[in-house]
């Protein structure tokens, strides 16, 4: 089922099968849930609500984009509890956790349960997003931890008017450049074999394992990504990219420190470090140089600037044993550019 929605490119990219602009990335949830906690930590304040929004709207999106034309109108006048039905499926399938619906009732409210949730309020934000979508209505989600760890889920439809800026989708994607990668597939499924070496998978639960470090991993929308740290940036301030950057930067960098086998830090080295992006959907390492010290590396189709930013920034730190400098360029043109050096 995960195979037959989505498609392996060869320029460092997963997208959908029925819909290639919609790109995916399978992102390390520890490394998600600690950006979210140790920004809501440095700032002070929860970020429950900036969250279900964030996902609310790119739920949304998403499933107007799922459900449009004919089916669309089939699903939202025929079949509608089906639909989240195979919404639930979905929720399995990429790792979110597993989801069922308790009660229903057409345009009026949806409550569901979730045990093994890879983030309460950003499920919660998923399920409104896409209630919006399917009963054409506003509508706010809550959500309640229970005694045995599950997650009770209540989305309702509200009538109150909502701004219309409130509803805006921000996010555009930049052009994606091609790549030459080529993935050794499985002759009965046809996915990329080195996705079966390093990951598992446990649909009854919902849970996606990564084989080396032993965290859980998720396949999420980088349109849903970007926007969710969009929000967070224009509610909390433009410092936020930047410290996105720093927390990944310091997680990936005790990640590599506590491997035991000599690493490489040639140019070579970091082209190997940078491949491992590929598998995931977070880019395209095109080439590095390395001159008195100081690194550029260049990424086509980076999934989020900062993150690759941070991702590479940890492994210099490694490498040179100092903290970094560390600056990279949007993707406006499909590729970043990171450069690292001595702080």
């Amino acid at each position: 089922m995960l195979v037959a929605e989505h498609d392996w490119g060869s320029n460092g990219t997963i997208f959908l099968s029925r819909d290639p602009t919609h790109r995916m990335v399978i992102i390390d949830n520890v490394a998600l849930t600690n950006i979210l906690y140790s920004i809501s930590e440095r700032i002070g304040m929860p970020l429950d609500n900036i969250i279900i929004e964030a996902k609310r709207k790119s739920g949304k999106h998403f499933m107007d984009t799922v459900l449009s034309g004919i089916k669309g109108v089939i699903a939202r006048n025929l079949i509608s509890a089906r639909v989240y039905q195979q919404m639930s499926k979905q929720v399995s399938m990429l790792g979110l956790g597993n989801a069922e619906v308790i009660s229903y009732k057409r345009q009026r409210f949806l409550e569901g349960l979730a045990t093994d949730a890879y983030n309460a309020p950003a499920l919660s934000g998923d399920i409104c997003g896409a209630f919006e979508s399917v009963e054409r209505c506003k509508a706010d989600a809550r959500f309640e931890h229970l005694e045995n760890g599950s997650i009770r889920i209540q989305v309702n439809r509200v009538d109150r008017r909502r701004p219309e800026y409130q509803d805006r989708f921000s996010y555009r994607p930049p052009p994606a450049l091609p790549g030459e990668n080529i993935f050794e597939l499985c002759p009965a499924c046809k996915a990329p074999l080195e996705l079966g070496r390093q990951y598992t998978f446990d649909m009854d639960r919902g849970l996606v394992g990564e084989v080396k470090t032993g965290h859980r991993a998720v396949l999420t929308g980088v349109m849903t990504l970007n926007n969710l740290f969009g929000e967070l940036e224009k509610e909390l301030g433009e410092e936020i990219p930047r410290l996105i950057m720093t927390i990944e930067r310091e997680r990936v960098k005790e990640l590599i420190a506590g491997k035991e086998k000599d690493l490489d830090f040639t140019e070579a080295g970091y082209h190997r470090y940078m491949k491992t992006l590929q598998l995931r959907g977070m880019g395209n390492g095109r080439n590095v140089t390395i001159d008195d010290g100081r690194v550029v590396a260049r990424v086509d189709n980076p999934y989020y600037e900062p993150l690759i930013a941070g991702f590479l920034a940890g492994f210099y730190e490694v490498a040179s044993g100092a903290p970094a400098a560390v600056q990279w360029t949007p993707a406006n043109r499909g590729y970043t550019d990171v450069s690292l050096g001595p702080a």
